[in-house]
């Protein structure tokens, strides 16, 4: 089998859940409308958006490792048909579905470019404080490792024992800085944060004929809104008392996860879906996707895209009026 070369941080399944319905009718081709600030609009299509060369690819022992995409693969294979599914008759989400689509929707987040950057310079130096930790005690250590990071299965050419007592010795930093640790932490913190998700309410919302929701190459979202100020402060941990979690599925359904409130269904009005595409293209690093051409949307992007781009915004418990 041919190694993968171009590898998508946004799945080519998922963009084509936002292509254009008008052009697949008349010619039977997957479109999407790429937005970028400053740019012109283009058309483009799933195959050719989202993704860099050997994005998942690192070296080990001299040879090309790619079982990451290949994780990633199994993962898109049981969540496809879900999502498929609900846009074809949206309804409420399955316990069983839930479970799929939370570690899809957790590993989505730390995936792309944008989370892959938060990662590493925020929540990797955690992460090395924790394994300090636990590498004190051999049990702890293995524990740790087992619970938080997928291990290779040949023990032949991995060491625990000797990853610990690396660790011990002061050399924590070289090591998480490996591709391959840094890789594996898209799911080792995409476990986390579905574990978080599957402890909260999950209401499921369809598009009418007037919107449909789009996505950008950082497609989920998370913001809190401050009570007492009416201000909205976007990029929350999921864990952060009060947040919103808002997952477009396709452009017609989209998820919210919230704590608090009932699970449920049904149809958003036109303005919470502009609501929605707002904070998109406000949390966008580079690129907004969309099922149709729109002046509005291109008017906007060029506006506020990018405005908290995780890049540059501050991720203190600060925001600005929506």
């Amino acid at each position: 089998m041919k190694e993968p070369r171009q590898q998508h941080f946004i799945p080519r399944f998922y963009l084509s859940g936002f292509a254009d319905p008008g052009f697949l009718a008349r010619n039977k081709k997957e479109v999407i409308w790429v937005y970028e600030k400053g740019k012109e609009l283009r058309r483009s299509s799933p195959a050719n958006e989202a993704r860099q060369r050997d994005y998942y690819t690192f070296v080990q022992n001299g040879s090309r490792n790619v079982e990451i995409e290949g994780w990633l693969g199994n993962l898109e294979a049981l969540v496809a048909p879900i999502i498929s599914d609900l846009a074809r008759s949206p309804r409420h989400i399955s316990d069983s579905e839930k479970q799929v689509l939370a570690l899809f929707i957790g590993t989505m987040q730390m995936r792309t470019p944008a989370g892959r950057h938060f990662s590493e310079n925020r929540t990797g130096p955690l992460a090395t404080t924790l394994m300090k930790e636990a590498a004190a005690d051999p049990a702890r250590f293995r524990a740790f490792a087992e619970e938080n990071y997928l291990l290779p299965d040949d023990d032949e050419q991995f060491d625990l024992e000797e990853v610990r007592q690396s660790i011990v010795a002061g050399r924590g930093e070289e090591l998480a800085a490996r591709e391959g640790l840094k890789l594996l932490s898209i799911f080792e913190i995409g476990k986390m944060v579905a574990e978080v998700l599957l402890d909260m309410s999950w209401q499921t919302f369809c598009s009418g004929d007037d919107e449909s929701f789009l996505i950008s190459d950082d497609p989920v979202l998370s913001h809190v809104i401050d009570q007492q100020s009416n201000r909205l402060h976007l990029r929350m941990g999921v864990g952060t008392p009060g947040v919103n979690v808002w997952f477009p599925l396709c452009r017609t359904v989209c998820v919210r996860i919230v704590r608090g409130e009932e699970s449920g269904f049904g149809q958003w009005v036109p303005a919470g879906i502009r609501y929605v595409n707002k904070m998109m293209i406000m949390c966008a690093e580079r690129w907004v996707y969309a099922s149709e051409r729109s002046e509005k949307v291109r008017t906007l992007v060029n506006k506020r895209g990018g405005q908290f781009s995780v890049r540059t915004v501050d991720l203190h418990f600060e925001g600005r009026r929506y």
